[in-house]
């Protein structure tokens, strides 16, 4: 069965002090085994207005300001966007907004994703960057995941889970096929559509861990921000115990307990980050 996607949006982006303005437009098409995508020149023209620079500017300059001296800001990207689509008889809107920065010290690179402009978090990661030890610790026997680590863990426990927990698709939003996101465990009902140039694909939306126990030994050490993407269940993560900050590698083997609630962040079709203790 022919069906027809179409999406009209606008964006600004700050990237390291260049400010990129982008206009896109495509169409989609699926015709069984088949995918074709194409830009429409007059969808494009529909959305020709261009976004205002002012509030992602203001974002990258408050980032700057908290980062302390000696840290080198290596990649620093604040995006801001607004899309129209529409499927079938479906039509939606949707606003976005991102912020992707690279900090360095010495040989130590931290990674930070964020899906809104919430920045506090940034100033107390840099610090201890600015305190960390250059050579690599031993990961401790037992260590919180602060949310930002464990939402980007979220999407490799999909397949890989521990027993003890439950992987679940929180509400909220429409996907790619103009759905509802409903609640779900275990099968994902919904549709992500990253593109219109990439095919559809089932997965899951808003995506939380829950297991049985919820209270977090704060005593514990923490694993305060990614030092390079996940590779399934391994981390390579920034540890903070104590005074001690250090880089180390942690492999997943266990979850003890998850606490409530979270943060959306941007992995895969959106992940929730509430700590987690391993």
């Amino acid at each position: 069965m022919k069906e027809i996607y179409r999406k009209r949006g606008r964006s600004v982006r700050w990237e390291n002090g260049h400010v990129i303005r982008v206009n896109e437009s495509g169409v989609a098409i699926e015709n069984d085994e088949r995918f074709v995508c194409h830009p429409d020149p007059e969808l494009a023209s529909a959305a020709a207005s261009l976004m205002d620079v002012g509030r992602v500017a203001s974002i990258a300059h408050a980032i700057q300001r908290q980062i302390p001296n000696g840290i080198r800001i290596e990649r620093l990207i604040v995006s801001e966007g607004e899309a129209e689509h529409t499927f079938r008889d479906k039509s939606w809107r949707d606003t976005t907004q991102r912020i992707h920065l690279a900090l360095a010290r010495a040989h130590t690179r931290v990674l930070i994703d964020l899906g809104d402009f919430e920045i506090d978090e940034i100033a107390s990661i840099a610090d201890a960057l600015a305190r960390a030890e250059e050579n690599e610790g031993a990961a401790p026997a037992r260590l919180r995941l602060a949310g930002n680590v464990a939402a980007a863990l979220l999407p490799s426990l999909v397949s890989v889970a521990p027993p003890n927990v439950l992987l679940s698709q929180h509400a909220g939003g429409i996907d790619g096929k103009g759905e509802a996101i409903e609640a779900a465990a275990g099968l994902w009902p919904n549709w992500y559509r990253p593109s219109y140039r990439v095919r559809p694909m089932r997965a899951p939306f808003n995506l939380a861990a829950r297991c049985d126990v919820s209270q977090i030994d704060a005593t514990r050490p923490i694993a305060i921000a990614l030092l390079a993407p996940p590779e399934e269940l391994t981390l390579r993560v920034l540890v903070l115990d104590g005074e001690r900050v250090y880089p180390a590698t942690v492999r997943v083997t266990r979850i003890d307990a998850i606490a409530e609630g979270g943060r959306w962040y941007p992995y895969g079709a959106g992940t929730i980050g509430a700590e987690i203790m391993l």
